[in-house]
């Protein structure tokens, strides 16, 4: 269990979980409703939380957010960028 936030930097927290694991809760829960295996939807998503929350104990702050820019999940802060670079490229003349 986390321990109760002391300062304003602190990650929001939601009960007993930070805020995006709890989003990834709520979405588990929501498809459990609209798929009718709710039990077992809440099981798997508080397992996701548990592995979630290990692997972002052991990464740097922001580590998910680079990994999806990385694989392209997240774009750049253009609304539509007309090309993306190729990850394997390092340099650019």
């Amino acid at each position: 269990m986390r321990d109760i936030p002391n300062h304003l930097d602190d990650p929001q927290q939601v009960l007993f979980w930070e805020f995006d694991e709890f989003i990834l809760l709520a979405i588990m829960f929501g498809l459990g409703i609209i798929l009718n295996y709710l039990g077992t939807l809440l099981i798997i998503g508080l397992v996701g939380i548990k592995f979630y929350r290990k692997i972002k104990d052991r990464q740097a702050n922001g580590f998910l957010p680079h990994l999806l820019y990385w694989y392209g999940a997240l774009g750049s802060s253009e609304n539509y960028p007309t090309s993306k670079p190729l990850s394997f490229i390092r340099r650019f003349f």
